[in-house]
């Protein structure tokens, strides 16, 4: 299953400023063996730095996974809104969008 995770964060929480440098600096170098170590694939990790916003498209079928994954200083640092998604293609072979023609 396919999530989008949009966390944004302060100002002041953010990882650009020399007093969180470091905790942000931690979490990424350590994110691609936290993905393993709870089961979830990065297929996209980015950042608008101007908005203070991080954007992560992972697979996993474990929700919780996810939560694990995005673990402090993500989700205790960031407003999250974490959304399953499915491929544009599928949605339009849906049952329901074929009644629709």
């Amino acid at each position: 299953m396919l999530f989008m995770a949009t966390l944004v964060h302060t100002p002041e929480q953010c990882f650009g400023r020399k007093e969180n440098a470091a905790e942000g600096k931690r979490w990424v170098e350590n994110m691609e063996s936290l993905a393993k170590k709870t089961g979830v694939k990065i297929l996209g990790a980015y950042i608008c730095p101007n908005e203070h916003t991080f954007y992560f498209i992972l697979e996993t079928d474990d929700f919780g996974a996810v939560s694990e994954f995005l673990s402090p200083p993500m989700l205790t640092h960031h407003s999250a809104h974490i959304s399953p998604i499915i491929p544009l293609k599928k949605a339009f072979g849906q049952s329901y969008m074929k009644k629709m023609k």
